[in-house]
């Protein structure tokens, strides 16, 4: 079994004041996968991808990417590796064709001709300098930077959230098709769960630096239920059980379960003394229940 990309063990960061933004955290991506990263503001999903990164230094645990140190990668490694942060800090006096010659030199498998195709199909057109670009515009710039050296890891921390949902499109379009064509694997955080349907082959739920759940899509859409009393019983009652992922209160009662870590129906409706109402969930409604 080949190692994994990046490989996650026991990572600790403690905030003074503000608690743990990661607190233990396990996680592997393999090579080919993409896993969104989700999670309310402040779960420890920036701090996560700024960890891998080796631009946030851990308290506790370690981090391998390419099996390197994140905390020394390598100028090798890190040539392997394109990231687009949350806010893109492109220096406002430079033009495009400047930053686009820059990066022609500092990359050494810079592809000039892909950049400008990419340019193109997010419509980024003319010479202006950066600092006359939209925040949408600098952001579209910024994924062009990143894959134009055809990276063996994407690290997107939401990326697509200043585009409109026609540029997002093509984000989506234009990463999946790279990943077809060089095997690239991704890993990026958002908010958006159109992006997170389209893109993730699997998704990992931070909360409160803890990390939940990790699990493929499909998975999720096979293996996830919820279920709910149509009498009104007292979900309460029912003890902690063996699949159970997560108490609901609101609007009312109800228990996310996994059917493929031993969650059985029958066992809670028979201490329940009530029939429970089972519904299988979409991606979008998985993410929405497991942050309530």
């Amino acid at each position: 079994m080949n190692a994994p990309l990046i490989d996650i063990q026991g990572l600790t960061r403690h905030f003074e004041g503000h608690g743990y933004a990661l607190n233990g955290v396990n996680l592997r991506l393999n090579a080919g996968s993409t896993l969104g990263l989700i999670g309310r503001n402040g779960a420890g999903k920036t701090t996560l991808i700024r960890s891998i990164l080796g631009l946030s230094v851990a308290d506790a645990g370690s981090i391998k990417v390419f099996g390197e140190d994140a905390r020394t990668l390598s100028a090798s490694a890190k040539q392997r590796i394109g990231y687009v942060p949350q806010q893109a800090s492109l220096p406002g006096g430079y033009s495009i064709s400047c930053m686009l010659e820059l990066y022609l030199h500092w990359q050494p498998k810079w592809d000039q001709a892909y950049a400008l195709q990419l340019m193109d199909r997010l419509q980024l057109v003319g010479n202006p300098r950066i600092g006359n670009l939209s925040v949408g515009q600098q952001q579209a710039l910024a994924l062009v930077l990143a894959l134009a050296h055809r990276p063996e890891l994407l690290m997107l921390d939401e990326p697509v959230a200043a585009l409109d949902p026609i540029a997002r499109r093509t984000v989506a379009s234009i990463l999946a098709g790279q990943q077809a064509e060089t095997g690239m694997s991704i890993l990026f955080s958002t908010h958006i769960l159109s992006d997170l349907e389209r893109l993730a082959s699997h998704v990992a739920l931070l909360e409160k630096g803890n990390l939940r759940f990790v699990r493929e899509v499909d998975s999720i859409k096979d293996e996830i239920e919820l279920w709910r009393s149509p009498t009104g019983s007292n979900l309460d009652a029912v003890p902690d059980f063996s699949g159970l992922l997560r108490r609901i209160v609101d609007p009312s009662q109800a228990l996310l379960v996994d059917l493929a870590q031993g969650a059985s129906r029958e066992t809670v409706e028979t201490q329940l003394g009530a029939s429970l109402e089972a519904q299988r969930l979409t991606l979008e409604d998985f993410v929405v229940e497991s942050l309530k």
